[in-house]
């Protein structure tokens, strides 16, 4: 599949706001757009249903007999029967419909904007994203604009998860807002959980507030330069920190700048992003500057870092999702610390 998009209905299960996304796919809305339409054309006009496990027993005689698994449910999807997963008799579904009701009093009375919703990978994962707030230009050029995601499976293979991103307008780079001293960035329910909607806004905190705050932080980014060689050591170190990266010769010596960045195709890389070859490298918040450096990060994590076909398949969630998402915020924090 050359995409995660949802297309088992034969429609691109991907609705959104503006120019068309991923590989030209989905519904283009308007901004006004009700939230019983992004259900719509998004393809989350759908429920997850239940029912048992059940498997076939051939007795001695060549008797067939069904039996069920007592502890296990089976889950599949309302419209196409398709199945999604099997899961414990504890597992709490969240339904497609749930994560964009999420989203009812943020748009109708605190001025969020629907920009992006849909469904991956069969229906075993949905999200959506709403803009929060006015964006900011650093420095008078680089845009960067406030977002909501809300995500979830039926799978088992992620909580539902709720955090603030920014988007970088000029290369749709991404990067978690932490919010409400929260380390992570990102608040998580999981799924033998129920999903409180209100808890989880509490939690989230004001988005002005959390927006403002980032702001600051980026500003104080795109404002201090930086040396060379401490860019390189900065992402090397978190790169060891996430078994990406080995940091000495043979005989146990460290390797030398130079030699780090020569010793790693990903570090390279994204040193040549940071030294001119990056969406974006040529605006003063980023020449030079920790913020420049985070976007290079950046733009290797979300748009580079599955080198194979079906890793490249995965761009969402490495944005927003994964080990690697954590690795941008790691990243930024360690140069805010030095700053």
């Amino acid at each position: 599949m050359a995409h995660e998009i949802d297309e088992s209905t034969g429609k691109a299960a991907f609705a959104h706001v503006g120019a068309k996304g991923w590989h030209g796919l989905g519904q283009q809305l308007t901004e006004d757009a009700t939230l019983d339409t992004w259900r719509v054309e998004a393809g989350m006009d759908w429920s997850v249903k239940e029912t048992d496990v059940l498997y076939k027993v051939i007795d001695g005689e060549g008797n067939v007999n069904e039996k069920a698994m007592a502890d296990r449910r089976l889950l599949f999807r309302s419209d196409t029967h398709s199945a999604l997963s099997i899961v414990s008799d504890d597992y709490k579904i969240v339904q497609p419909r749930e994560v964009l009701e999420f989203f009812r009093d943020l748009t109708e009375s605190r001025g969020f904007t629907m920009e992006t919703a849909g469904v991956l990978f069969g229906g075993r994962k949905f999200w959506a994203l709403a803009k929060a707030g006015d964006s900011v230009k650093l420095l008078g050029e680089d845009e960067v604009k406030p977002y909501l995601l809300i995500a979830t499976s039926v799978d088992g293979s992620m909580s539902t998860v709720a955090h603030f991103t920014s988007v970088r307008v000029v290369c749709n780079n991404t990067l978690r807002m932490s919010v409400g001293g929260n380390n992570d960035s990102m608040i998580k329910v999981p799924h033998n959980a129920i999903v409180n909607p209100d808890l989880v806004k509490a939690q989230l905190g004001l988005a002005a507030q959390s927006w403002d705050e980032f702001v600051g932080n980026i500003s104080l980014l795109a404002n201090r330069k930086i040396d060379y060689d401490f860019a390189i050591q900065t992402v090397a170190d978190e790169l060891k920190a996430a078994n990406k990266i080995k940091m000495v010769n043979a005989d146990g010596t460290p390797y030398t700048h130079s030699e780090l960045v020569e010793s790693s195709t990903v570090l390279r890389r994204i040193m040549r992003l940071y030294n001119g070859e990056g969406l974006g490298a040529q605006y003063k918040s980023s020449n030079g500057t920790a913020w420049g450096l985070v976007n290079a990060v950046t733009q290797f994590a979300d748009h580079e870092a599955g080198a194979k076909k079906e890793d490249k398949s995965r761009a969402f969630e490495r944005a927003h999702l994964t080990d690697w998402a954590k690795f941008k915020v790691n990243v930024a924090d360690r140069l805010l610390e030095a700053a």
